[in-house]
């Protein structure tokens, strides 16, 4: 019988409580990985998702589940992933930069990024497009100013969800230009808020380029203004908010996460496997091509960093925008 004390005994009693989490990084993934979209299928973070998924079950050996679950501007899937087991088979993919405008404006009673595990940035783009449709009577931004001031109230904008930067921003370009902000009305998700607007159900639309690229290519719609430092070669007659002097630059990211307590073991494994799979050819050319985002890659300790200076810097025009 082994002594406790023996140097093979204490080798093998440390080595079974650390099988666990360091096995099942070995050995992950053995099952098929549940990847969270808390948003419609057809907006910008739903086809980069689908966009990723390919490249990941190449790398990982197992299919990738794209779960749409538009319901509570991103809270009933977002809290899908808070009380998932920490195993690495339920991850999410969002931006931390709606979860924070969900805070500020009482959709989440917490900072839930706050509590998640990142597992890195894969894209960014700009933030805040302004659209209409192509038959609009609306030709410029000039042309919306100047129907605001005539008729106050009337305009409606259509959002990607209730309460959020998106909103912030309205409400910043519309006080700069010196007009009310139009009617927010928000929708599950970027997809069916481009469907109303080509519906004629708004006047606006304001989010982001990825989701309307389609419809502007095809010429379905018109932007009139973009959060950009320069214009878009995708985009070249649309101006930039600081041409117009309404606003400047604003950059969305958009990032995978896992639940709270995820082991640092499987955080490793994980991120290795994305960052793989965003230098894909075929995942960077559908990010480019059809999404007019930039892929970004950042580990998971320069994710965090954003988002606590994302709060820094704008949770409290969050708060004030937000404030009941």
């Amino acid at each position: 019988m082994k002594k406790i004390g023996s140097p093979s005994a204490i080798l093998s009693f440390l080595m079974i409580f650390a099988w666990g989490p360091i096995g099942m990084a070995a050995d992950y993934p053995q099952k098929p990985i549940r990847m969270i979209v808390p948003w419609s299928a057809g907006g910008g973070n739903d086809i980069l998702a689908r966009a990723l998924q390919a490249p990941l079950e190449k790398i990982m050996g197992q299919r990738v589940l794209i779960d749409n679950i538009p319901a509570g501007t991103t809270k009933v899937g977002t809290m899908e992933l808070m009380k998932a087991k920490p195993d690495g088979y339920t991850l999410i993919l969002s931006t931390t930069e709606s979860w924070f405008g969900y805070y500020y404006s009482g959709t989440f009673e917490t900072k839930v990024v706050e509590q998640m595990v990142p597992l890195g940035i894969v894209a960014s783009e700009p933030y805040g497009y302004v659209e209409t449709r192509s038959d609009s009577p609306y030709k410029t931004w000039a042309d919306v100013v100047k129907a605001a001031k005539e008729n106050p109230g009337k305009l409606t904008c259509g959002s990607s969800g209730a309460g959020g930067m998106l909103e912030m921003i309205m409400a910043d370009i519309s006080k700069a230009s010196g007009i009310k902000t139009p009617r927010i009305v928000p929708f599950a998700g970027s997809g069916p808020s481009v469907v109303a607007l080509l519906g004629g159900h708004t006047d606006l639309r304001v989010g982001q380029v990825s989701a309307s690229r389609a419809m502007y290519s095809a010429g379905k719609t018109r932007g009139l203004a973009i959060s950009t430092d320069k214009r878009l070669a995708s985009h070249p007659d649309v101006p930039t908010f600081k041409e117009l002097g309404i606003g400047g630059t604003i950059v969305l990211t958009r990032s995978i996460w896992a639940p709270p307590k995820l082991h640092a073991n499987l955080v490793n494994t994980i991120t290795k496997m994305i960052e793989k799979a965003t230098k894909d050819p075929e995942f960077i050319k559908i990010v480019q091509d059809q999404l007019s985002q930039t892929v970004d890659y950042r580990p998971p300790q320069t994710t965090r960093e954003y988002v606590v200076n994302f709060d820094k810097e704008f949770g409290p025009r969050l708060a004030e925008t937000f404030e009941k």
